[in-house]
């Protein structure tokens, strides 16, 4: 049989899901409640900004699967993924009413920001969504954005990512940045030193902090640990040209990744990435390293309440 439920439709792309964000979908939510109706998040992929401009785009806070994992933590029934192609982007602002909102998403209410816009080269502004919209029935409500919008914004949390600045990102995320990918072979020469890592294969798209040592947590199929995470080159050893990431879970020395996705969840930066003159010196450096990293997480785990 079916369903004569209404459905609410948020659209946005919502990367990074931060408070912004999550103001929206609570106004979505209560604005599907009083109709009784199922809220839908359309979100596109790739990211619209991804492709108008790819020099300028830093990465993504978060892969789709991740961001559906969240909004539907936040309460949201199901989330729809508009591809960000060229029938997409050449679509005039009726069309995309028509063939997207009516046709594909089946929007009986829509629900955006205030600077929402849509169609060719964004023709289509919320006052021309409200008159689109009116001749297929469909209701358009548009929320003001709460709170200070550039603190809010997504390509500012990426920028202070980029430039290693995790904390801060922290607080306007309200939760810690993190990378996925799988565990693969490096040099082992973190195993050599008295420091096994697990060198980190991220999944292409997101974002990686800047080049440093951070503290953070490994997160595994079975269990979060603590960990010492560095990203750069290793100017110290001048046979490392690529960049990586490797995560030191702090007092192991027992554990096999290889092969495994895992999560780095990232906390605060310890320092920039240094050159030494030699091993003795960046073994000082990295037990160094690791008690700054303890005294973060521990830090971080007394105040969330794990």
């Amino acid at each position: 049989m079916t369903s004569t439920r209404k459905t609410v439709i948020a659209i946005g792309v919502f990367d990074g899901v931060h408070a912004g964000h999550r103001h929206v979908i609570s106004r979505s939510l209560a604005i599907a409640q009083e109709h009784d109706a199922r809220l839908v998040v359309a979100s596109f992929d790739p990211h619209p900004a991804a492709v108008l401009r790819p020099g300028e785009f830093l990465g993504l806070l978060t892969l789709p699967d991740r961001r559906t994992e969240l909004l539907k933590s936040l309460g949201v029934d199901a989330v729809e993924y508009l591809k960000f192609d060229s029938q997409l982007r050449t679509l005039s602002p009726d069309e995309f009413v028509e063939q997207v909102v009516i046709d594909q998403l089946g929007g009986d209410v829509v629900v955006v920001g205030s600077n929402f816009r849509f169609g060719h080269k964004a023709a289509g502004d919320v006052e021309a969504l409200k008159v689109l919209a009116t001749k297929y029935g469909c209701e358009v409500v548009v929320l003001d954005l709460k709170g200070d919008t550039s603190t809010w914004s997504s390509s500012r949390i990426r920028t202070l990512i980029h430039d290693g600045d995790v904390s801060t990102a922290h607080e306007l995320l309200g939760r810690l940045h993190r990378v996925t990918g799988e565990v693969v072979h490096g040099d082992h020469r973190g195993r050599e030193l008295g420091f096994p890592t697990a060198n980190l294969d991220v999944m292409s798209g997101l974002i990686v902090p800047a080049d440093g040592v951070y503290s953070g947590l490994l997160t595994t199929a079975d269990e979060v640990l603590p960990a010492a995470i560095s990203i750069g080159t290793n100017p110290t050893f001048d046979d490392v040209t690529t960049r990586r990431i490797e995560a030191y879970v702090l007092g192991r020395s027992d554990l096999d990744l290889y092969g495994q996705q895992v999560d780095l969840d990232f906390i605060a930066k310890i320092r920039g990435m240094q050159a030494f003159s030699g091993i003795d010196e960046l073994i000082v450096a990295m037990n160094g390293d690791v008690a700054v990293a303890k005294t973060h997480i521990d830090d971080f785990l007394e105040v969330t309440g794990h």
